[in-house]
């Protein structure tokens, strides 16, 4: 009966097409540090546990919620495929997803989904065009209400009442004061994500351009927002024979010239894919503000909402499957 309406549950209609065995591999490679961490034999496949914490970060569930739609959702079973009468508690999950945010478990994760997506010819496989951009996502505690100084230039200097995230840092983002990280983001032409990481959000993003770089063939050109211009970054750029297309910054008695000007407008036509997928993270997978507290979980959600997004990127440009 499903399958008449599988256009509604796009991991399952992708879960035909995609190759999970060299997903599961590399997890079950990791089953020893898993046994060392979780003493004794894991009561459930890593794979289904995997697809479970997936599945609870495409729909923003806590882990009590996606306990239960395990449970009763069976859509949830078909894609995850745990025995119906072994569904992990909450709190199992909730260990499983910190123990993926060890080491670069989840940055390997996504390197290898983007991989399957390459093959079954959902995402181009040699992008010409890197872009690069970072955005604000604001600490599960910045609800808390916070009293907070600023200097005579609006920068917060301190705050008086201890936020509970004590990883996460204040910025001013359009006149609003917002607690908490920076992601920084590296998605091909077509807005899939190939690479991120986490700072506070007072982290500038001049300095955290070269770690976004790491494994571009020579020749991609990237592309990146005025933020990023440095005459350290454009080096950095030319000594790994990378394209430039940084706009242009203008400087206190330099003013960009009119080619500089010309560059920068042109330069941002190409970026609205990146705006896109931050839009579509912000909206659809409800990633405006993170669930948890410290840089390493923060770090954790974000891989797999960029999990998530390439998934559904996937999902739409695939055609409806023929039933039999």
């Amino acid at each position: 009966m499903i399958a008449k309406h599988i256009d509604r549950f796009p991991l399952l209609k992708l879960d035909q097409v995609i190759d999970w065995q060299p997903i599961e591999q590399y997890l079950n490679r990791q089953r020893t540090r898993y046994l060392r961490d979780h003493r004794g034999r894991p009561a459930y496949p890593l794979l289904s546990m995997f697809k479970a914490v997936l599945l609870g970060q495409w729909h923003s569930l806590s882990d009590p919620e996606l306990e239960h739609s395990l449970i009763t959702r069976i859509d949830f079973n078909l894609f995850c495929r745990f025995d119906e009468l072994s569904i992990p508690d909450y709190s199992t999950l909730c260990r499983y997803r910190n123990w993926l945010a060890q080491d670069n478990t989840l940055s390997e994760l996504l390197e290898l989904i983007n991989r399957q997506l390459t093959e079954k010819g959902l995402k181009i496989e040699k992008a010409s065009a890197a872009v690069i951009d970072a955005t604000i996502i604001q600490t599960a505690g910045s609800k808390q209400r916070q009293a907070i100084e600023v200097d005579e230039e609006g920068q917060v200097r301190g705050q008086t009442t201890p936020s509970k995230d004590s990883d996460a840092r204040w910025i001013k983002k359009n006149g609003l004061y917002k607690l908490g990280y920076k992601q920084h983001t590296r998605t091909d032409a077509e807005g899939y994500i190939e690479k991120l990481h986490i700072t506070p959000a007072n982290a500038h993003e001049c300095k955290h351009l070269s770690p976004l770089l790491e494994g571009l063939p020579k020749g991609t050109t990237v592309y990146a927002d005025k933020g990023y211009d440095s005459a350290e970054n454009r080096q950095h750029l030319k000594e790994h024979q990378l394209l430039d297309g940084i706009m242009r910054k203008a400087h206190r008695k330099h003013p960009l010239s009119e080619a500089q000007t010309k560059r920068n407008r042109y330069l941002s036509k190409t970026r609205y894919v990146v705006e896109q997928s931050f839009g579509t993270l912000h909206r659809k997978f409800r990633y405006a503000r993170t669930a948890y507290f410290g840089l390493s979980k923060v770090s954790a959600q974000s891989h797999l909402k960029a999990m998530c997004l390439n998934l559904l990127k996937a999902a739409n440009r695939l055609s409806a499957p023929v039933v039999a």
